[in-house]
């Protein structure tokens, strides 16, 4: 797995497969690899994968010139997942694997086997001190520089969904079906949703509310602005937020707003 040019030719469970659809039943791909080699390189190849097939969009915003490009699940946390899968997968069993499957919701990479002894969802969601299935190839990444310290692979992937505005990664794990990481989608409420996909620049409240279609005012603060401001991180942002009630008051969608709004257009 470390060294071999093509390992599957003598251990065809070593072959890892990566699809993106956009509905489970739907028999057309998007996109669909095998791949085989040195696990280092399948690593990378992995990661390029799941970029390209979700949500990348260049952003200005109004208070910096410089682009900046916004992936829908952010590239630290992906990474981990596919390197703790690559180090902790059962390579002894020849129906098992790693597959990495991508839709608008959610991504999710597998890989064969179960938790280890004493191991739960648990103690992997608050950090655990890592239980080596594979130690030689665990030492093999780590020397190349794709794992650190151990047990601190679930806590990184965490702290970077949070980042990042998403719902906490959801790991499960049973003896038949293997373990899964589950990195879920930004989940907001159907106001706030209206909110950002009408938000094309700076907007002053009035505006907001008739591109929306409301006329009560109460409501549009309580049910609209107020979530999209307090979620963490915040949807959207107030351009004078030491004067909250200004009458120049205006609003702006966020980084991670603007995210969101496109990964709306992507579902669409």
């Amino acid at each position: 797995m470390l060294l071999a040019k093509y390992p599957s030719q003598r251990h065809p469970q070593t072959r890892i497969r990566a699809v993106c659809y956009l509905h489970k039943f739907d028999n057309r791909y998007i996109d669909l690899q095998h791949f085989d080699g040195p696990i280092a390189e399948v690593i990378e190849q992995l990661i390029t994968f799941v970029l390209r097939n979700t949500p990348i969009r260049a952003y200005f915003s109004s208070t910096d010139s410089q682009r900046q490009d916004i992936s829908e699940y952010p590239e630290y946390a992906v990474r981990e997942a596919i390197v703790n899968a690559a180090a902790h997968r059962d390579y002894g069993n020849f129906a098992g694997g790693i597959k990495v499957e991508i839709n608008p919701y959610q991504v999710k990479i597998w890989n064969s086997g179960e938790f280890p002894k004493g191991i739960d969802q648990q103690s992997i969601e608050h950090g655990h001190l890592s239980i080596l299935r594979n130690p030689d190839i665990a030492h093999g990444l780590y020397l190349q520089g794709y794992m650190e310290k151990p047990g601190r692979g679930s806590i990184a992937i965490q702290e970077a969904c949070k980042q990042a505005g998403l719902p906490p990664p959801k790991w499960e794990s049973a003896p038949t079906t293997g373990v899964t990481l589950t990195l879920l989608a930004t989940e907001v409420t159907t106001e706030v949703e209206k909110l950002i996909s009408v938000m094309t620049a700076e907007h002053g409240r009035d505006q907001l509310m008739g591109l929306i279609g409301l006329n009560n005012a109460e409501h549009f603060r309580k049910s609209y602005i107020k979530p999209a401001l307090e979620m963490e991180p915040p949807m959207v942002e107030m351009t004078i937020p030491d004067k909250p009630t200004s009458s120049k008051q205006k609003y702006r969608l966020t980084l991670v707003g603007q995210r969101v709004k496109n990964q709306m257009a992507y579902k669409s």
